[in-house]
């Protein structure tokens, strides 16, 4: 899955607000991601972690994808210490 270059302007007023430490997407939002990963055989989160890597990929510096891989992984670590 390759994505085109996407510009980037003023943001579209959008149904996505924070609850605690999850998103809340709206339902057409859902819905559409659900549909686009069925179609890649996927489920809806394995289909998230694939376009969001490939769009790291595209967009963010090397340097910026290891920061995200580090404080990802100090987060793993604290979650598995606190179980």
């Amino acid at each position: 899955m390759v994505f085109k270059e996407a510009s980037v302007s003023m943001p579209e007023k959008t149904n996505v607000y924070k609850d605690k430490r999850a998103w809340r997407l709206s339902h057409e939002a859902f819905l559409t991601l659900q549909e686009l990963a069925r179609q890649k055989g996927l489920q809806t989160a394995a289909f998230l972690e694939v376009i969001s890597r490939e769009l790291a990929l595209q967009l963010l510096s090397e340097e910026q994808r290891a920061s995200i891989k580090s404080e990802a992984q100090r987060i793993a670590a604290e979650r598995k210490n606190e179980a």
